[in-house]
Parts: structure tokens; sequence; C-alpha cells
């Protein structure tokens, strides 16, 4: 049995498996590249985002999620299949029990598609089960979900940011903010190009984000590279975090004051419970220097960071995954 149970966090940049017995056995990029009208997909992951940007016509390479919600569906099944393949050793994986996150402020039919992605490909699942992301998230930081009486989960990922508050076991408010890690990136190409008349790509802005994105004012500076408009040529020039900060500085503040509303309405056990706890900040793009200071200082209350936030859902998973019991209570099962 413990051959056959995973864990899955879709998530959006990155996909996340646990496999039963084993723990994280997959960590690759949320990105596939198909080529002709079948679709028929040639490379994932990493192997698929070093493709983006630079593809043929006859090539096309998708992120089949985008803001908590499945994008394109055959691309994104074409993506499972070949994990699936790679996991399996090129044998057909078959009778699987899968535990999928799924985001909380989410219609079921949205949650319902996640199960599609698995009872649609080549591994044939005996169960799938569906579990909201937060309750997985709170599982994976190590925290006592069924006896504490408020947890506060802040996680910013790629598109989106889901703010939580879960007590004795249940999600008592989830929110969905449509910001994250990728919108800071659009944010750095569209001002470049307006100010600068300077293209750069989406992997290059990425490295920018990486460098220069942080909650608080800074001196840093990146080389980047990219094609100056005017001249039609390649070239290069140099970008500060002061000039970044002032692009994405709202994006900070609102999650913050979205945070603060979700307390303000909580009875006063529960927001006593979380001023004990603290919040907990995790996600993908939950690093950004200075994030949690900022977060503290206008909540007034501490906030916690940990350096397993990019897996902390999947982690979680796995933790359910490992007790079936435990995991009944949470689960939603469509297979």
């Amino acid at each position: 049995m413990s051959q056959k149970t995973y864990g899955i966090d879709f998530g959006t940049s990155t996909i996340k498996v646990y496999k039963k017995g084993q723990g994280i056995i997959l960590l690759e990029r949320n990105v596939v590249a198909t080529v002709g009208k079948e679709k028929r997909p040639v490379a994932i992951g990493e192997k698929a985002y070093e493709m983006f940007e630079k593809e043929p016509p006859s090539m096309h390479v998708s992120f089949p999620l985008s803001h908590g919600v499945i994008a394109d569906m055959q691309d994104m099944i074409a993506l499972w299949n070949f994990m699936i393949s790679a996991l399996s050793g090129h044998r057909k994986l078959k009778g699987g029990k899968f535990y999928i996150a799924v985001p909380a402020d989410t219609t079921k039919v949205e949650k319902h598609a996640y199960s599609h992605i698995v009872s649609e490909g080549e591994c044939k699942p005996k169960n799938i089960f569906l579990i909201d992301k937060p309750i997985a998230d709170a599982y994976g930081l190590g925290l006592d979900v069924e006896r504490s009486q408020g947890i506060l989960i802040v996680n910013i990922g790629a598109d989106t940011t889901e703010i939580s508050i879960l007590s004795f076991g249940g999600i008592v408010v989830t929110k969905l903010l449509p910001y994250g890690g990728n919108y800071f990136d659009n944010q750095i190409i569209n001002y470049i190009r307006k100010r600068y008349n300077f293209i750069i790509g989406r992997r290059t802005a990425e490295v920018v984000k990486k460098t220069l994105v942080s909650a608080r004012p800074s001196d840093e500076e990146v080389r980047i590279t990219g094609r100056d408009i005017v001249r039609g040529l390649p070239g290069e020039m140099y970008m500060s975090s002061n000039e970044i900060y002032p692009l994405i500085e709202d994006i900070f503040h609102l999650i913050s004051s979205a945070t603060q509303s979700i307390i303000e309405r909580m009875p006063p056990e529960i927001s006593q419970e979380i001023v004990h706890n603290g919040i907990y900040l995790t996600g993908a793009s939950s690093w950004i220097k200075g994030l949690d200071t900022l977060i503290k200082n206008e909540t007034n209350i501490r906030t916690n960071t940990t350096v397993d936030a990019q897996v902390s859902v999947v982690k979680g998973l796995g933790f359910l995954a490992e007790r079936p019991k435990l995991a009944a209570a949470y689960v939603s099962q469509l297979k």
C-alpha cells in the first residue's frame, strides 16, 4: 500500500509530489513543451522552462496553471503523464491513492478539475482525495491543527496569496488574493519597457525579482541583458532595488491589510490564539526580504517564517497520507 500512495501539490509554478514511505520525490517546474496538434510533450519542468521564449514556431511552451485554477487541461494532463512516466520508470502506474491539495477559496468545479488531471491521465488511480491547501499547509508546518483554536496562514505563491484562519481542525475563513511572484515579474517587465525602451524576458525578470524585490527600500543593483527597442540590438543596463520597490510596495501593504482585516472579524477567542501563535508565512514567494517584518509591524503580531515554505503543503499531504485515519477527517473523495 505504501508504495502506491502519493501527495500532490500542483502549485502554480512548481509541482511537488510526496510518495508514502519515501518523502518528497519530485520538485519540478509546472511548465510543459509540446509539439504538433496533438500536443505531444517533449519536455517538462526545468527543461521546458529553459526553452521558454526561445522555442521554434513548431513548439509550444505553456504554464497550464494560472491564478489557482487550471488554465489548460490538455497541457496539464500531458505534463502529468510525462511526470508519471518518469516516476514509475516507464511502467504503468495503476491502482494508486492520490491526495491532492486544492485552494480552499475556489468553486467545486475548479477543485474537481484537479482530480480530472489524475483521473484522465495514464496512471489509472484507485482513489483520489482532495484536501484544502490551508489544512495541508498547517500540518506541513508541524502545527497542532485539531486542538489549536486559532491558526493564521498567509501562503504567498506564484499567482495568488491565500490567507486562511483555522480553528479546531476546520477552516473558519479563507481569502484568495490575485497577487504573487508572477505579478512582480510582470511589473518589472512592463516598467523596464516603458521607462527604458528595453525588452527583457520572463526568465530575466525572475532573476531581477529574486535579487532586488524587497519589502523595504534597498540600494542593491543587478545587471540586466535584453534588447534595446530603439536600436533593435542586444544591450545591457543596470537596475536598482529602489526602482523596483515603488512598483510593488502597494501589494505588500494590500496583503498585510487583508490579513489584518480577517483577524479583526474573528471572535476574541480565535484572535487571541492567533496573537499568541503568531502569523505563519508560507509559499514559494514568501522569501521576500523584509515581508515578515512589514506584516508584523502593520498587524502588531509576530510573523513566523520557515525554510521549507515552498514545500510545506506537500509535506502536510505526506503527513496525512501516512495517517489515512486522520486524513479521512479532511478529504473529499472523488473516485
